[in-house]
């Protein structure tokens, strides 16, 4: 799950409903059917990811994309912003798109816009040659999923694209090349001790606020997508962004026994499966997004259920 607290099994409904997800949501979705859909939807995503970008595309747009090390676009968010953006960052995306490839070769696409309730959005699943019409706030955005296998948006008579063969993004034809390439709150930390990285690297992002179902520092990000990037950033390691996905990284542990780096999980009395994620980053702390952004707490105070030693 992604942080709601809401209580129901992500995965278990998910592996239970199996294709059935992909059907037409009806106009009243219950909250397990939802998060069933967004379970079985995690599982299936490409995780070969090895970096991440943020591209400023315009004054008030950026792409932010997730690649393989072959340079293959595998994630894509857009970032729809309020106030003009400079080359550093200076203010949060007011609304996002995000599209996510399946290993079928599909990918599904989402907003920030909850439409059946709290926490629950809408997935929309395309095969190539297919698009959908998706809302950005007021602003309406179409995606189209190609048959060469590229995504595009189109919005306000302009046409963004990411070739996910290659990572090239382009609007209206031009290429917009690496220059544009913004950090987050200063660069990745690249010297010292693995953990000693780890902790930096998540400490960039103390203050991001939380949005469920984000992607994108510069946007909001939530407990599984936060530590997902973390990972991604000092590791070049894709994680999953998503509880259910992460907590089968390795073998449930004791809180106790967590070390640096190690993830935290919670999950409520009688759930087989979690609702929150957070990074143990030594002496009895912890970080994790929640409430209202990312901060460190006292893993004492928190009291998650187990741990996953991190290799």
């Amino acid at each position: 799950m992604k942080c709601t607290g809401i209580k129901w099994g992500l995965l278990l409904a998910g592996t239970l409903l199996g294709g059935s997800l992909f059907s037409q949501m009806p106009a009243q979705a219950s909250y397990q059917t939802m998060f069933a859909r967004e379970g079985q939807l995690a599982l299936q995503e490409r995780q070969d990811a090895t970096q991440s970008f943020e591209r400023r595309v315009s004054r008030y747009k950026s792409v932010f994309v997730t690649k393989t090390a072959q340079g293959q676009a595998r994630n894509v968010s857009l970032m729809f912003y309020q106030q003009a953006q400079t080359q550093k960052f200076n203010h949060y995306a007011k609304h996002w798109l995000n599209v996510r490839q399946l290993t079928n070769g599909q990918v599904y696409v989402y907003n920030d816009r909850t439409v059946y309730g709290p926490y629950l959005v809408a997935y929309h699943q395309l095969k190539k040659g297919h698009g959908t019409r998706v809302m950005a706030g007021k602003r309406s955005v179409r995606v189209h999923y190609s048959k060469a296998n590229n995504v595009s948006f189109y919005y306000q008579k302009q046409r963004l694209t990411v070739h996910l063969k290659t990572s090239r993004v382009t609007l209206n034809g031009k290429t917009i090349t690496a220059k544009h390439n913004r950090s987050f709150k200063g660069n990745v930390p690249t010297h010292g001790k693995r953990t000693t990285r780890l902790v930096a690297d998540a400490k960039r992002y103390l203050g991001v606020p939380y949005r469920y179902a984000g992607r994108d520092a510069f946007g909001g990000l939530d407990c599984a997508s936060f530590v997902n990037q973390v990972y991604l950033d000092v590791e070049q390691r894709d994680i999953g962004g998503m509880t259910g996905v992460q907590e089968k990284l390795g073998n449930h542990r004791a809180v106790s026994a967590a070390r640096t780096g190690d993830l935290l999980f919670w999950r409520h009395p009688g759930d087989q499966y979690t609702y929150h994620v957070a990074m143990a980053i030594g002496h009895g702390q912890l970080i994790e997004e929640a409430g209202k952004s990312v901060h460190v707490s006292r893993i004492k105070a928190r009291k998650p259920q187990f741990s996953i030693r991190m290799h």
